[in-house]
């Protein structure tokens, strides 16, 4: 599944000429419908780094690495301390011309998560879940599980000590794990590894003490440890991230692993899905033809069948997934949903598939939409997350859903920009109780410090 790549010197000049206009009057120009291939990355970048970079001359910050952003020594940290009215996360990534790492920046995909669906439930139950020790992620989750502790309060975000982004959950053996890459730029997205948070009461939280998957297990891969998902089928754990390809552009890769927590290793040692695969799908004969390749999210339905969405910059594919999870059972479909721009999330409540989603453009809305097929076509619902705030003098900030359900009730995974020493470049995962009314409709959520029990 090796690609044809255009040279990374040629990508930089066609960048260069394309962007030129907002190089030159940075929101004065109106954004074209699709992008091309490489100017879809030129968008991605932060303005300054990109015109130093046709400038010639590297931009200040843009050798950021892995140093910043270290993570904490401790492995266990319970709740950080409160956010200013719950900010959200970075602008529109940075992306590394030619794949490199620096300012690599992602807005995140969250993904959904396979388990059994919920059944029907009432204004706020979320439904029935699967029993006890089920994985589930984007659909119910353990219904049998303790609940949180009456009178007991979280706190957002709920880990000060690291920042981390683009979250996706999975419900395991009662335990509520959070995926989420972590942030180590400061004028770009800068992302190489991800961190595995983890609660039994969504008070205290761990880190494990470090990140449980890095860049280093992909070794086709070079950089941007973007926003990707883990779901649980036959005992393995396969986690679903987007990645730069050495030389190339944005892929989604597999890691397979036999706990939530790893070791992991490359279940396929190349892309499940990179510019080749989506042009011979589609019968496209430029890669610039392609939907995004990132934030992918994994949906396994109630009869088995588990489903692949990603996308971004306004476009969505659907593709059913093998039993092995590692390779397709039918063809990629292109639906998207209304005012979708990326960071898709798929679930099910009471019979009907949920898609929820960042909306529009950065800083962006959580919105949601609703099928009777997991494959689409999807019809808006509403809006259940506004767009949140950034620090002063920063870039406009992205947002990030993830669903599920534990102990009874569903929750909103997302991420803060204006958190505890925290930015746009340096986010932080946050939750928030999640209300389905009885007619289905999702109620909107107002961001809190932490969520009381």
């Amino acid at each position: 599944m090796k690609h044809a790549r255009q040279k990374k010197a040629h990508e930089l000049e066609k960048i260069c000429t394309e962007s030129g206009p907002w190089l030159d009057s940075p929101g004065q120009k109106p954004m074209p419908a699709h992008p091309s291939w490489s100017l879809r990355r030129a968008l991605l970048l932060a303005l300054p780094p990109l015109a130093a970079a046709c400038a010639g001359t590297p931009a200040p910050g843009d050798e950021s690495s892995a140093s910043g952003g270290a993570a904490p020594s401790g492995g266990t940290t319970s709740g950080g301390s409160t956010s200013s009215s719950g900010g959200a996360s970075a602008t529109g990534g940075a992306g590394g011309v030619g794949g490199s790492a620096s300012g690599g920046g992602a807005t995140g995909g969250g993904a959904a998560s396979g388990g059994a669906a919920a059944s029907s439930g009432g204004a706020g139950s979320g439904g029935q879940a699967a029993a006890g020790g089920a994985s589930t992620g984007g659909s119910g989750g353990g219904s049998a599980c303790t609940p949180p502790a009456p009178g007991t309060n979280g706190t957002n975000p709920l880990l000060a000590s690291i920042f981390t982004a683009d979250p996706a959950v999975l419900v395991h053996d009662c335990t509520f794990y959070i995926t989420a890459g972590r942030d180590q730029g400061t004028s770009g997205f800068h992302l190489e590894d991800w961190y595995v948070l983890s609660s039994t009461d969504l008070v205290s939280w761990s880190d494990q003490g470090g990140p449980v998957l890095d860049l280093d297990v992909f070794a086709w891969a070079n950089a941007n440890a973007w926003a990707g998902q883990m779901v649980e089928r036959d005992g393995k754990f396969y986690w679903y991230v987007p990645i730069n390809e050495s030389g190339g552009a944005m892929t989604i890769g597999v890691a397979v692993g036999d706990s939530p927590l790893g070791p992991f290793s490359d279940a396929i040692g190349e892309p499940l899905v990179d510019d080749t695969v989506e042009m011979a799908e589609f019968d496209y004969d430029d890669p610039g033809q392609t939907v995004y390749t990132i934030d992918p999210t994994v949906f396994v339905d109630d009869d088995g069948q588990a489903y692949l969405v990603y996308g971004g910059f306004w476009r969505m594919v659907t593709v059913p997934l093998a039993p092995d999870m590692i390779s397709f059972a039918g063809p990629m479909v292109e639906s998207t949903p209304q005012d979708f721009f990326e960071a898709p999330y798929l679930t099910k409540h009471a019979g009907s598939y949920y898609l929820f989603y960042a909306a529009g453009a950065n800083p962006a809305t959580i919105d949601y939409a609703t099928s009777s097929v997991p494959t689409g076509p999807w019809q808006r619902r509403g809006t259940i997350l506004d767009e949140l705030p950034a620090l002063a003098g920063q870039d406009a900030p992205t947002s990030h859903p993830a669903v599920a359900e534990f102990a009874g009730q569903w929750y909103l995974a997302y991420h803060l920009s204006d958190g505890p020493g925290g930015g746009t470049y340096r986010r932080q995962v946050a939750l928030e109780k999640l209300t389905f009314a009885d007619d289905g409709t999702v109620l909107p959520i107002e961001p809190t410090a932490g969520i009381s029990f």
